[in-house]
């Protein structure tokens, strides 16, 4: 039993330092240079950018997408081009929308920075590439200062993937006819299209959005219609929504029927 006991001692200090070791192993120095400021290609000369790095000025979680233009001219003496752009953040966009430019010729690179689920204070970067090779022809650099948007628990306690509901649950009287809502709102930086499952849905129910797309950062209602007439139904029914990329689990509403 003691040998056993000693054994598994072992082991678990031997794991423990191996965890330790892992947590504490330190990046190299030049690897992060080579991510954060990698070597530019031979082509990089011809690139001549009026300003390679943007200090936004401070922005809310709230505000729409907003645009930066990085101008540029070819000062070499052969054609170039922008075949592939590099994002540093799913955040970021970009696109050069004249991409193969002549000596002496200018263009612009358009970034667009959705600062939605983005709070903090961030440098992103945008790593420009031609053809001709591996390395990228110019970073270029966006520094951002985001706040935090308004706080929406108290008015939308229920949260549903993103959106955020004054409810989940409705009641109807059975065998009354009657229409019943909930308002949502729109927090998932992007239009969105909300359905119902109507294979489990009954016949006696339908739903709907008002709007039928919901702007982002907008307000909404669901639009439950209960006709007696039209079938009968359980006295619980679980309404499963689409639009939403959650499972059906999280994305559910209760509709329950009183006698």
């Amino acid at each position: 039993m003691f040998v056993t006991r000693l054994i598994s001692f072992l082991v678990l200090l031997v794991a423990g330092g191996l965890c330790a070791s892992a947590q504490l192993r330190m990046v190299d120095k030049e690897k992060l240079e080579r991510v954060s400021s990698p070597v530019l290609s031979q082509d990089s000369a011809a690139f001549a950018f009026e300003i390679r790095r943007i200090a936004a000025e401070p922005i809310n979680e709230d505000d729409g997408p907003k645009t930066f233009r990085y101008p540029f001219r070819n000062d070499g003496d052969k054609e170039i081009s922008i075949d592939r752009i590099v994002t540093s953040c799913s955040c970021v966009t970009a696109v050069c929308p004249v991409s193969i430019i002549a000596p002496g010729e200018s263009s612009e690179v358009i970034v667009t920075y959705y600062p939605k689920g983005h709070v903090g204070r961030f440098e992103r970067r945008i790593y420009l590439y031609s053809s001709s090779d591996d390395n990228p022809v110019a970073v270029l650099r966006l520094s951002v200062d985001v706040d935090s948007g308004r706080d929406v628990s108290a008015d939308w306690p229920v949260r549903m993937g993103p959106i955020r509901l004054r409810h989940a649950e409705i009641t109807f009287r059975s065998g009354t006819k009657a229409v019943e809502t909930i308002s949502f709102i729109n927090l998932s930086g992007h239009p969105l299209n909300i359905e119902c499952e109507e294979a489990f849905m009954p016949d006696c129910l339908r739903f709907h959005t008002e709007p039928d797309i919901v702007p982002d950062g907008q307000e909404g209602e669901m639009v439950i219609s209960y006709d007696p007439s039209a079938g009968k139904s359980r006295d619980v029914v679980i309404l499963m929504l689409k639009g939403l990329g959650l499972p059906p689990s999280a994305s559910s509403l209760l509709v329950k029927f009183d006698n």
